[in-house]
């Protein structure tokens, strides 16, 4: 689903973010992008959903190359995607419902299918109670939340998260990782960057850890290596 092929990213100043970047992620894999503050991983997130286009190397999605997409198409490649950040980034004078389904209503969907989707997905992360609150009404874990619906309500096939926990306790980041891997179940593919250890260590099935712009290492999660053990 994704390539990176000698992929750097160098910003203005011969800052580098990214240096030399080459992996692959199939279909409905569960990858957690670890790493310190700075060591390039919403950078790699930004270059997939085209925020950002590469100094050199390629990036495929679903066999596009993104960086040689057209501006005027960039959104078509967005709406296959479901993107969810740390500052939950929810429009404050639009009601849940209305920020769940921004997009569709952009898309032209009928009121009635609009209605019919939030409350089907705002059922999925518990909140079908809130359909008519403002995000000033909500807690932090259930902002996101929000932003998780907003983010799976069209069905998309991948999910980059970028930090969703970086803003909550640990029992909320536990909530909303257990919720991530839901959505992971269902079969999608979801690329989650965290500084978090608990969740590098308890949640998806693969690990990616990034330093100072180098991939480090490129390893199997405890959860994929035990569940093996049992199948074996």
């Amino acid at each position: 689903m994704i390539e990176f092929f000698n992929v750097s990213m160098v910003y203005p100043g011969d800052k580098v973010a990214l240096s030399e970047i080459s992996l692959r992620i199939p279909r409905g894999q569960f990858v957690v992008l670890a790493g310190k503050s700075g060591a390039g991983k919403s950078t790699f997130l930004r270059l997939i959903y085209r925020a950002e286009v590469p100094s050199r190397g390629q990036i495929l999605v679903n066999g596009r190359n993104v960086a040689s997409l057209p501006a005027k198409k960039v959104p078509f490649l967005r709406r296959t995607m479901g993107i969810v950040f740390q500052d939950f980034s929810l429009i404050e004078r639009k009601t849940v419902f209305e920020n769940v389904t921004f997009l569709p209503h952009i898309l032209g969907v009928d009121a009635r299918t609009r209605r019919e989707l939030a409350e089907r997905t705002l059922k999925r992360v518990g909140l079908l109670d809130h359909i008519d609150a403002y995000p000033a009404e909500l807690s932090g874990g259930e902002q996101q939340r929000v932003a998780i619906a907003r983010a799976i309500v069209n069905g998309p096939d991948l999910v980059l998260a970028d930090e969703p926990t970086g803003n909550l306790d640990p029992d909320l980041s536990r909530e909303i990782m257990r919720l991530f891997e839901e959505i992971h179940l269902e079969g999608t593919t979801i690329v989650l960057a965290s500084h978090d250890p608990e969740a590098q260590k308890e949640f998806g099935q693969r690990l990616l850890v990034l330093d100072h712009g180098r991939l480090v290492a490129d390893r199997p999660l405890r959860v994929m290596e035990t569940e093996a053990a049992v199948q074996g």
